[in-house]
């Protein structure tokens, strides 16, 4: 068995004294980390994103303020910041109200002052968890899951779509539903004889 040797091709003395000196003499020859270092592609990409979108870069996040809940009486119960939660999530208070009043199943009403009172009893976390289920359905946005968005209605159609300022993303939202209410029984004759 006769082992063949390979040829070592022997480099030319001009990239001899190149690669000993360490100057390289044509870019192309040079892999990506040899360029740029990964520094400083890291330090160009954070200015590009700050020059362009800033409000990344700052890290505001947003944070919602907790329901201020009131007890009036003892068969009702008051959303005390209520104008304020509405202000911060950019909706109309209207909208807000009708989904709780579908969401809760109870009938809603919104004084002067922005207070919004519900019949029944309600504790901070039930009211907590109907604004976090609204946020989620009408204000965040499915694609960046951001909360800097704003509902529009188009009238030839008669869709409600939520926009991103962010992003730019556009989705279709459902309208608030009524949801459950109970009736009585003069409720359910009136009902029938109309």
């Amino acid at each position: 068995m006769d082992k063949k040797k390979k040829k070592t091709k022997k480099p030319k003395d001009d990239e001899e004294d190149g690669a000993k000196s360490g100057a390289v003499s044509d870019p192309k020859d040079k892999g990506p980390n040899d360029i740029y270092p990964y520094a400083e592609i890291l330090q160009r990409v954070y200015d590009a994103i700050s020059e362009k979108n800033p409000e990344l870069m700052g890290g505001k996040k947003f944070t919602m303020i907790p329901p201020q809940v009131a007890r009036e009486g003892s068969k009702k119960t008051v959303f005390v910041n209520f104008k304020e939660m509405a202000k911060k999530m950019h909706r109309t208070m209207e909208h807000v109200m009708s989904y709780f009043n579908a969401e809760l199943g109870v009938p809603c009403s919104l004084d002067p002052e922005g207070k919004l009172t519900f019949k029944g009893r309600f504790t901070p976390k039930q009211i907590e968890s109907v604004v976090r289920k609204y946020m989620l359905a009408y204000v965040q946005c499915q694609m960046c899951k951001n909360y800097d968005s704003q509902l529009v209605k188009d009238s030839m159609t008669r869709l409600t779509f939520l926009e991103c300022n962010r992003c730019g993303a556009r989705m279709s939202v459902q309208n608030v539903e009524k949801g459950f209410h109970a009736t009585n029984r003069a409720d359910r004759k009136a009902a029938k004889n109309a």
